[in-house]
């Protein structure tokens, strides 16, 4: 029923008026090398097709984006999966100063954000100073399928964001998220009251996640900018995150960074993880970043991890020089004992017909100063190949070496076509 509902409004919606239709099809392979159950080696290769098509004019559009995979040479029983990202129908700038979308869409909206069934509006006033945003629908589970039989309290994701933007360079945001999750029921073998086993249906109560958040940013030109979000858990009555962070230029080709960043673990009010003890993090980082030519960038980082009873340190440093770009790397304390190097070369030909890719990285660690030392050693070679504007083919092999894979050798093939065209419905 609800596939023949979005059929008829796409068809009548199409047959309106003239119509800008574009999109792009994707198909894609990816094969390696693991072993099974019994640990004996198998060979696979999985295929991706996705389609993303939009259609549309002036004020109302319609778009969607899916994938199929299937598995050559293994069975797995949900194959073909089919995922069903976005298939929404937009009213856009109706009456000059509203938006409404409605069907299978991602919410991004300060605190809130998510994949979900359902229904967006925005609204502006005062000429764009204010900008409203509300929305509500169902939770979109993993396997991304429709199901609008669930129980809307127990599956829901609603809210809502105010964004004040009282100068060119500035606003201010307050938002607002609700969302609960019920997980699947499933049925186990349990004992019951005499020791005897039986078939039982276990179900769940839903999980909640209750958030109030307000953030702002100001860019003054391109000298200076700030940007602060702060976040409270209304069940756990918290802070959950806190974070500032900046950017000044104090020379032409030189920037100084800074970031400080809060962050309690995000659990549901009422899952199995609410019952333990949790513990916050603080992090505070800063950073130097260095042009002294405009084809080459440089930066240097320094951060600092504070735990309840232990603390962390990371250092990067690298540049980039057109195609060119370079890494390292280095970890201390609580978090590891980590050395790593990485490179990347990136350098078209043929006026960008052809743009061949090679990386390297390497990286010895330690999990703690008891464990023994590990390395690491990864490589990347491939291409992507644009005949014309419309089509792409990529390939890439990805090869790595550790402690556990001699050789580690996977391939991915993409090949992609673009299309845009404009035309006349009855």
């Amino acid at each position: 029923m609800i596939r023949k509902i979005f059929l008829l409004l796409f068809f009548s919606f199409t047959a309106c008026t003239a119509q800008l239709m574009s999109g792009r099809f994707t198909t894609s392979f990816y094969g390696w090398q693991g072993r099974d159950t019994s640990l004996a080696k198998q060979n696979y290769l999985r295929a991706y097709e996705n389609v993303q098509f939009n259609v549309g004019e002036t004020h109302f559009f319609f778009n969607t984006n899916f994938q199929v995979s299937k598995d050559f040479g293994t069975v797995i029983s949900s194959d073909p999966d089919l995922r069903l990202s976005s298939l929404v129908f937009q009213g856009r700038n109706i009456a000059d100063m509203i938006d409404v979308s409605l069907g299978r869409q991602f919410v991004f909206a300060g605190v809130g954000n998510g994949l979900m069934d359902g229904g967006v509006a925005k609204a502006r006033f005062l000429s764009g100073m204010i900008g409203v945003t509300a929305y509500g629908g169902y939770n979109v589970v993993q396997s991304r399928t429709i199901n609008l039989k669930r129980n809307f309290s127990d599956n829901a994701l609603y809210g809502a964001q105010i964004l004040f933007m009282p100068v060119t360079d500035g606003s201010l945001g307050i938002s607002y998220m609700n969302r609960s999750r019920k997980p699947e029921s499933f049925k186990a073998v349990r004992a019951d009251s005499l020791f005897n086993p039986e078939v039982i249906e276990i179900a769940y109560a839903p999980v909640e996640e209750e958030y109030a958040s307000v953030d702002a940013e100001y860019t003054m030109s391109r000298v200076f900018n700030v940007y602060g979000r702060s976040d409270y858990d209304v069940n756990f009555e918290r802070i959950s995150r806190a974070q500032l962070f900046t950017r000044v230029s104090v020379l032409t080709n030189v920037n100084v960074t800074g970031e400080y960043l809060f962050r309690q673990p995000r659990v549901a009010f009422n899952s199995i993880f609410s019952v333990f003890e949790t513990n916050s993090t603080q992090e505070a980082e800063g950073g130097i970043e260095y042009a002294p030519v405009p084809d080459i960038q440089t930066y240097v980082r320094y951060g600092y991890v504070s735990y309840t009873d232990d603390q962390s340190t990371r250092i990067r440093v690298g540049g980039t020089y057109r195609g060119v770009s370079v890494s390292y790397t280095r970890n201390l304390g609580y978090e590891g004992d980590l050395n790593g190097v990485s490179l990347q070369v990136v350098y078209p030909v043929f006026e960008r017909t052809l743009i061949p890719m090679i990386g390297f990285g390497y990286a010895s660690y330690q999990v703690s100063q008891q464990a023994e030392k590990n390395s690491v050693v990864n490589g990347t070679l491939g291409a992507t190949y644009r005949p014309m504007q419309m089509l792409s083919v990529d390939i890439q092999m990805q090869w790595m070496r550790n402690r556990i894979y001699a050789n580690d050798m996977r391939i991915f093939m993409k090949v992609s076509y673009w299309f845009s065209d404009r035309f006349l419905s009855f």
